[in-house]
This record gives structure tokens, sequence and C-alpha cells, in this order.
């Protein structure tokens, strides 16, 4: 497949390989999207990790019933679920 990324990111592709972190346009590439994926990644973990944090007082607050419990007051019997 070729592709033109142009001149600044071929400079850059050069580079990684000049520094022997890759030993081809493929392989440095291939290692970035990699990477990228990782990092992805790592940014929803921290995402959720927040989202939680400043859930966590809120959910202290509030009082939670357990399933038989919310089932009795249905009517429902936990053996036909």
């Amino acid at each position: 497949m070729n592709v033109n990324i142009g001149e600044y990111y071929e400079a850059k592709l050069r580079a990684i390989i000049s520094r022997g972190v890759a030993s081809n346009k493929t392989e440095a590439l291939r290692m970035a999207v990699v990477a990228y994926e990782r990092q992805l990644d790592e940014e929803a973990e921290r995402m959720v990790l927040q989202c939680l944090e400043e859930e966590a007082p809120q959910l202290d607050k509030k009082k939670f019933r357990s399933l038989d419990a919310v089932l009795a007051k249905s009517g429902i019997d936990r053996k036909t679920l």
C-alpha cells in the first residue's frame, strides 16, 4: 500500500528506523498503530476511573436493595427467572 503521509511523517519514520527501533517503514507504522491502540485503551480506562471517583460520593449516599428484595416486592419468584 503506497500512501503519501507527507514529508514531516516520512522524516519521523526515517528517524525511528535510524534509531534501530524498526527496520522499515511498515514495521514502524505497525508499531505506531499498536502503541496508539494501547494509548486509547489507557485513556478509556482513565476516563472510567475518573467518572467512578466523581460518582462514588453520590453512590455512598444512596441506599441499595438486594435483587431478592426487589423481586419479592415485585412479586416475582426467583426460580422463574
